[in-house]
This record gives structure tokens, sequence and C-alpha cells, in this order.
């Protein structure tokens, strides 16, 4: 397509520069996104650049040396562009944001997800603070201030990747169900879940789940999902015109004056006074 052709000749006219390569700030050099459908492919040459490229919908591969990495909904994947690669439409639309970034300081950030400088590809549930700093990007690049908005913004964005694969490393005492209930609350938090449906889903006993639940993650089931519609409610509150009842029937809280209540029990504030003060979620 030729939007990606651009945004890799942007790069490389970027990278030809001497300051840029210098940088100590983390920047953009090009970005963009696209929509592409099966067969579409793209093969890149080899770059001074990383790159990060978040799936929104569809799943795409990324063919890196003789590996094969599937870029499924929701995930981020961040490798580096100095050998060449390819990327492939697997299941279409494949919808992405694509961006190639720079910076001295990328290098010690590449060896702390990876030490063998190979893709890392990582779980980016919608409305994490890692998808709403993706979603901000775009505007920091264009800004007045876009130098510090850019690197703040990436600089968050790496860290809470590397602190998240870190813990994606294996446990061997912790059950397989647990990561697949927290993926679950994290994706549909939309849904409602009682805790006989959820044992049986899993095929333990409720008791079994609240406890390993909690022990894994220093939260009851209840507690974390309550936090994540929270989260999301927040966002929803100062980006959209919804009414109150509707953000609270988006994040699966129909019941109105039980979202508002929830609400003020993790912010203090009511749903109505958040939005009018506009806090930062």
């Amino acid at each position: 397509m030729e939007m990606i052709t651009s945004v890799f000749k942007d790069a490389i006219a970027a990278a030809a520069s001497t300051v840029e390569m210098q940088n100590p700030f983390l920047h953009v050099l090009s970005s963009g996104s696209c929509q592409a459908n099966a067969p579409w492919f793209y093969e890149a040459a080899p770059l001074s650049c990383y790159l990060l490229l978040y799936t929104s919908n569809g799943c795409g591969k990324l063919l890196f040396g003789s590996q094969v990495f599937t870029l499924a909904e929701n995930t981020m994947v961040f490798c580096s562009c100095e050998k060449r690669f390819r990327l492939d439409a697997a299941l279409s639309p494949w919808a992405f944001s694509l961006y190639l970034i720079s910076g001295s300081s990328l290098k010690s950030y590449a060896g702390l997800l990876s030490k063998d400088q190979e893709p890392v590809v990582m779980d980016v549930p919608p409305f994490s603070d890692t998808a709403l700093h993706l979603q901000k990007l775009p505007s920091a690049i264009s800004s007045d201030q876009s130098s510090l908005l850019s690197h703040a913004l990436l600089t968050d964005i790496l860290v809470a990747g590397i602190i998240r694969h870190a813990n994606q490393d294996p446990q061997p005492l912790l059950p397989s169900y647990l990561a697949e209930a927290r993926i679950l609350f994290d994706h549909h938090f939309e849904e409602n879940y009682s805790l006989d449906e959820l044992a049986m889903r899993f095929h333990v006993s409720k008791y079994r789940f609240c406890r390993e639940f909690g022990t894994a993650f220093g939260e009851t089931p209840l507690q974390y999902l309550n936090q994540k519609r929270i989260k999301v409610a927040k966002h929803l509150l100062l980006t959209t015109s919804l009414k109150i009842h509707e953000v609270g029937s988006a994040v699966g809280i129909d019941n109105t004056n039980h979202f508002i209540s929830l609400f003020k029990k993790y912010t203090g504030l009511t749903p109505l006074v958040y939005r009018q003060t506009g806090m930062i979620p």
C-alpha cells in the first residue's frame, strides 16, 4: 500500500540525519494507520530504528528472519528494523497503526524487553494505559510540544511493555485458567458474570477460583472487573457525549444508581462531577 511505503520512505529520510540518530528523546520518525486485506504484504528493508505496531482489528503476520509472529487483535509488537522483515495481512480486514521510532536510549529498552533482540508481541487490552497512549501519540507528534509529549508517551508505552512482558513469564504454580480469566475481564468487561458461571467455564469450584485469582492478582475477581469497568468509564466520560446511564451500560453496569455509587467508591467523585472537572483518567 502506498501509505505504508510512504511511512518507510519518510523514516529513511529522517534516519539519514546525524542529529536524529543522536537525539536522546524517544521520537517518531514516521507513522500511519492502515487497513489491509489478504493477500497484501510489505517487505521492509533494514532501517536504523525500531517498529511499534498495534493491531486494532483483524490479524496480521510478522516474518522476522525464519520466525513468524502472529499480530492478533489488541496486541502490540516491538522490534528492531535493523534486519529485513515482512508484514502480511492474515485475517481481513487487518487494521493497524504503525510507528517507526528512534532515540539513543531505545537499545536499552529493547534489551530489557528481549535480550536476543527478537520481536516481542504483547497483549494490549482496550482502554489500558498503553492503548490510550497509542491513541494520543498521533496528536502529540503534531503538537507544539511534540518532542516532550512524544517522549513521555513512548516512555510510558515501553516501560509498561517491559513490566507486562516480564509478568508474562511462565509461572509453574499459576493455573493457566487464571490468565484466561484475566484476558476475559480485560477484553469483555461489559458482559455480566456470575461466580457459578465462571466456575463452570473454568472447571473449578467458585471458592477455588476466588482464592487463586486473589493470590495471583491481589484482588478478587469482582474487584479486578470493577477496576477495569471504572477505568473505561472514566475514559468514556471525558471523550464521549454519552449520558451517565449510557456510560454505565457500556461498561456492563445497567443499574445507574449502582454505577454512580461504584464510580464514587473508586474515584471519590460522581460520574457527573468527574466529567465536569475534566480530570485526566
